[in-house]
């Protein structure tokens, strides 16, 4: 069954796009599995944390490896076995967050996110990569609407342009699966271009 992760800069859409395609696809009679990242698996929540901490300044490259251990343990426990029983999973945020936030903009870690990936994921790419592409104003907009306050304190401190940027250079790198959908537009009309790519395998 089909692996699909969906991307984007905090502000983008990706929950709200995870959540109905999951709501669609059940719908329909799939059986799915929605996660994301980094609270996926055993582990998530406790990585989370030490993310999220507000009292502990972590460098990109401490950030890089303490997601790919969550991730190792995500794919390993969650992906995995999912996979396995023919189901399909629906993950927001997998490894292009990582390349977007951790990696992009320094070669040196661009290197260590290559090599970590391959040996964290194995064959367990996402069959389709939705990055959701919201300008930066836009997205800071939704952010401040969110009946949800978000519990990242290094959200607001973060260069959302070169985040952009960094998930469309991804996209570039693996346009295979990779599928760059404007998302400022309202949700339905987000949705129904997933829903499109999608149908082929439905």
């Amino acid at each position: 069954m089909p692996f699909v992760s969906i991307e984007g800069i905090d502000g983008s859409g990706k929950t709200t796009q995870v959540q109905r395609l999951c709501s669609a696809l059940r719908a329909i009679g799939k059986n799915v599995v929605r996660t994301k990242e980094p609270d996926g698996g055993r582990i998530g929540s406790e990585i989370r944390a030490i993310l999220t901490r507000e009292s502990r300044s972590l460098s990109r490259i401490e950030e890089l490896l303490l997601v790919s251990a969550s991730r190792y343990d995500h794919v390993h426990s969650v992906v995995r076995p999912a996979l396995s029983a023919g189901a399909w999973i629906v993950t927001d945020r997998f490894i292009d967050s990582t390349f977007a936030y951790q990696a992009y903009g320094d070669d040196r870690l661009m290197a260590l996110f290559r090599d970590v990936t391959s040996a964290v994921i194995g064959e367990y790419y996402p069959d389709y990569t939705f990055i959701l592409d919201v300008g930066v104003d836009e997205a800071e907009a939704r952010r401040k609407n969110r009946s949800v306050i978000s519990t990242d304190p290094s959200e607001a401190n973060r260069d959302f342009q070169a985040l952009r940027t960094g998930f469309l250079v991804a996209a570039r790198q693996a346009p295979n699966r990779c599928y760059v959908i404007e998302a400022a537009g309202d949700e339905d009309h987000v949705f129904a271009e997933i829903w499109k790519l999608l149908n082929v395998e439905l």
